[in-house]
C-alpha cells in the first residue's frame, strides 16, 4: 500500500496497517466508502487483513488473495476464505469457480504486477451484473518525483511512490487508459492530494527554481499523490469510445472554467481602472509635493552650511582675540602697569579721577532733566 498517512514514522511490517479512521479523508478511508456496506467482496492483496477486518464490520463477505503465506494466515481471520497465490499466474476459474462478487477492490495492488490489464480483464467475469471495481494507484506523476529527477534521482525505497517492488507506474493518463483498454468505464475518480515538501521521495528544494515550484503548486496532477477509482465494466459496443469522449469534454470543461475565471479576474481588474488610476495621479501629486519639499530642504541646508561657516570664522576670531590677549598679559608693559597700579599715591589719583568722573556724569544728567 502507498497510503501517505500509514507510511509515515511506521515501525510496522510492510503493507500492515492498522485502524482505518473512515472520516480521516485517507485512501483506506475512500476505498471503504466507494465498496459500500453489506456486499460480496473480492480483495486483491489483502495483506493483514487491516482493511477486510473494516468490510466484514460495515457486513460484507470477503474473499482474498493473497500472495505472502504468513500474511494470509492472518487476513483468514477476518475473511471467508483467502487464497495463497500470484495475481500474474493464478487460475482464478479453479479458485473462484462459479462464485460472483458485488465488488472487486485493488487497493495498491496493480502497480505490483507484470500485466494489470490482463487481470482486470480475467476479473470481469467474477463480477455481479452490476458489480463494480474500486481500485487505487499511486501517481507517479506527483511533483516530489518530477522534482527529484531533475536533479538526477529516482530512489526506490521500503514503501511509498517508488516502492521497490512496484512493477508498473501510473499517471492520471496511463491509469485511464489502462482502465479504457480493459473496457471499464470510469465512474468516479478521487484526487488524494499531498503537498511537495511532505512527500517521501526527498529533492533538494534550494535548488528549485522558483516559477517551476510555483508550478507544480498549482498542477492538480502534481498535487496528486494517489487516485482512487470506480470503475464498471462497459458491455456494449463503442462505449469506450463514448467514455473517451466525454472525458475529452470534462477537459475541455475544466480549460473552459479556467477561462471564465481568468475572464473574471480581468473584469474585476478593469472595474478598478478609474480607481487605480485616480490613485496613481495621486501618487504622482504627492510625488511633486515631496520634490518640492525636498527643494524647499535644500535651500535651508545651505543656510544652516552658511551659518556653520560663519561661526567657525567667529570662533577662530575669538581664539585669535583670546590668544592677544594673553599676548598682552604675558608682555613686560603690562606686568609693570599692573605692579604700580596697586600702589597708594596711584590709587588715590584713580579715585579722584573716578570721583571728579561719577560728579560729572551726575552734573550733566541733572542739565538734561
Amino acid at each position: 500500500m502507498t497510503d501517505a498517512s500509514a507510511e509515515q514514522g511506521s515501525s510496522a511490517p510492510r503493507y500492515d496497517f492498522t485502524g482505518i479512521d473512515l472520516d480521516s479523508g485517507s485512501v483506506h478511508a475512500d476505498v471503504v466508502r466507494l465498496v459500500g456496506e453489506n456486499v460480496r467482496v473480492l480483495e486483491l492483496g489483502p495483506a493483514s487483513g487491516y482493511m477486510s477486518w473494516v468490510f466484514a464490520s460495515r457486513g460484507c463477505t470477503v474473499v482474498g488473495i493473497e500472495l505472502d503465506a504468513e500474511m494470509a494466515a492472518q487476513a483468514a481471520e477476518a475473511c471467508e476464505r483467502v487464497i495463497v497465490g500470484d495475481l500474474d499466474t493464478l487460475d482464478l476459474e479453479e479458485e473462484l469457480g462459479e462464485e460472483r462478487f458485488d465488488v472487486v477492490v485493488a487497493a495498491d495492488v496493480l502497480e505490483h504486477l507484470r500485466d494489470p490489464l490482463r487481470l482486470l480483464e480475467r476479473l470481469k467475469a467474477f463480477l455481479e451484473p452490476d458489480g463494480a471495481f474500486v481500485i487505487s494507484v499511486p501517481n507517479i506523476a506527483h511533483g516530489s518525483v518530477r522534482l527529484a529527477l531533475l536533479s538526477g534521482h529516482f530512489d526506490y525505497a521500503k514503501v511509498g511512490l517508488l516502492d521497490s517492488t512496484h512493477l508498473r507506474f501510473f499517471t492520471r493518463e496511463s491509469f485511464e487508459q489502462l482502465l479504457d483498454e480493459a473496457e471499464l468505464g470510469l465512474a468516479e475518480l478521487h484526487r488524494h492530494e499531498l503537498n511537495l515538501d511532505a512527500s517521501e521521495v526527498a529533492f533538494d528544494a534550494e535548488q528549485v527554481p522558483t516559477e517551476v515550484r510555483e508550478k507544480l503548486e498549482t498542477d492538480p496532477d502534481a498535487r496528486t499523490y494517489q487516485y482512487v477509482a470506480r470503475a464498471f465494466p462497459m458491455s456494449k459496443a463503442g462505449l469506450r469510445e463514448i467514455q473517451a469522449r466525454l472525458r475529452e469534454l470534462a477537459e475541455l470543461r475544466l480549460v473552459a472554467d479556467r477561462v471564465v475565471e481568468l475572464e473574471g479576474t480581468i473584469a474585476a481588474i478593469g472595474g478598478r481602472e478609474g480607481e487605480l488610476r485616480r490613485a496613481l495621479i495621486e501618487a504622482h501629486d504627492q510625488l511633486l509635493r515631496l520634490e518640492a519639499r525636498l527643494g524647499e530642504i535644500d535651500v535651508l541646508r545651505e543656510a544652516v552650511a552658511e551659518r556653520d561657516q560663519r561661526l567657525v570664522e567667529i570662533n577662530s576670531e575669538l581664539v585669535a582675540a583670546h590668544v592677544g590677549l594673553q599676548q598682552i598679559r604675558q608682555s613686560p608693559p603690562f606686568r609693570i602697569y599692573e605692579s604700580l597700579k596697586n600702589l597708594p599715591g596711584l590709587r588715590a589719583v584713580r579715585r579722584r579721577r573716578e570721583q571728579q568722573f561719577q560728579a560729572e556724569v551726575a552734573k550733566r544728567s541733572g542739565q538734561s532733566s
